[in-house]
C-alpha cells in the first residue's frame, strides 16, 4: 500500500493547533466538492457516522511510517467505510517531513490529518484531498486542483478524475440509488475524560453550598 501526502504552504491558513486532537467535519463543503460541475448528475454524498474515540497517546504525534501503519491498523468498519483519523501532528508519510499535514492510503480506506489543519481555512479541501487519494487519485500540479500536493485551497476535479472516483468500491448506492461515501471519523486521544457520577456531582454541589454559607474572614494586607 502506498501513502500520499499533503503539505502546508503557509501556517496562516490553519487554526491554532490545540493541545489535544479534535474533530472537524465540514460535510456541506465536502459535499460541494464531490458534486461540482465535472460530476454532472453523478454526484456523491459524503456521509459522516458518529465519532469513534480511541485512546492511543503514542499516536497523537505521527513521526514515522511505522506509526502511520499502526494508526491505519486501527480501522473500524468494513472495507467500503473510510476512516478519518484526527491527531495533533503528522510529520511522516513515506518519510519524515515536518511540512506534512495529512497522509492517506493510495488507494485504500484510511487517512490521517492534523486537527488544526482540518479546522483551518482550507480544512475541507484537506479532507477531500486525502479522501480522493483513498479513491485512487494521484497528485496533480496546479493551484486550482484539489490534488495539488500543496494545500492552496483549490478544489477542481477533472472529468477523468471523477471517472476514477466513481469507479472506486468506496462509492456505494443507497435505497434511492444515490451515490455516497460512508465516513467513520476517529479521534485519537491521550486519555478518556472522566465524567463524575451523579452522586459525586451532588456531593460537589453540597460542598459549594456549604462553602457559600461560611462566614467570611477579614483579609489583612501587609
Amino acid at each position: 500500500m502506498r501513502f500520499k501526502t499533503l503539505c502546508a504552504v503557509a501556517a496562516l491558513v490553519f487554526a491554532p493547533l490545540a493541545q489535544a486532537a479534535f474533530v472537524t467535519l465540514p460535510e456541506t463543503r465536502m459535499d460541494a466538492i464531490f458534486s461540482q460541475a465535472s460530476f454532472g448528475n453523478r454526484t456523491v454524498d459524503i456521509r459522516f457516522g458518529p465519532v469513534t474515540t480511541i485512546v492511543a497517546p503514542t499516536l497523537l504525534e505521527i513521526t514515522s511510517d511505522a506509526e502511520i501503519s499502526e494508526i491505519f491498523g486501527l480501522h473500524s468498519g468494513g472495507d467500503n467505510v473510510v476512516n478519518f483519523y484526527f491527531v495533533d501532528k503528522v510529520d511522516a508519510c513515506s518519510g519524515f517531513n515536518t511540512l506534512i499535514i495529512g497522509c492517506g492510503e493510495f488507494p485504500g480506506n484510511d487517512f490521517v490529518v492534523e486537527s488544526g489543519a482540518a479546522a483551518g481555512t482550507f480544512g475541507a479541501e484537506l479532507l477531500a484531498h486525502e479522501l480522493a487519494h483513498n479513491l485512487g487519485l494521484p497528485h496533480r500540479d496546479g493551484a486550482d486542483f484539489l490534488m495539488n500536493p500543496v494545500l492552496l485551497g483549490g478544489d477542481d476535479l477533472s472529468g477523468a478524475e471523477v471517472n476514477i472516483i466513481l469507479g472506486s468500491s468506496l462509492v456505494q448506492f443507497d435505497g434511492n440509488n444515490r451515490r455516497f461515501i460512508q465516513i467513520n471519523p476517529v479521534l485519537i486521544v491521550e486519555r478518556l475524560q472522566q465524567v463524575p457520577e451523579p452522586s459525586t456531582l451532588a456531593l460537589l454541589a453540597a460542598g459549594v453550598l456549604f462553602a457559600g454559607t461560611r462566614p467570611r474572614k477579614s483579609r489583612t494586607f501587609e
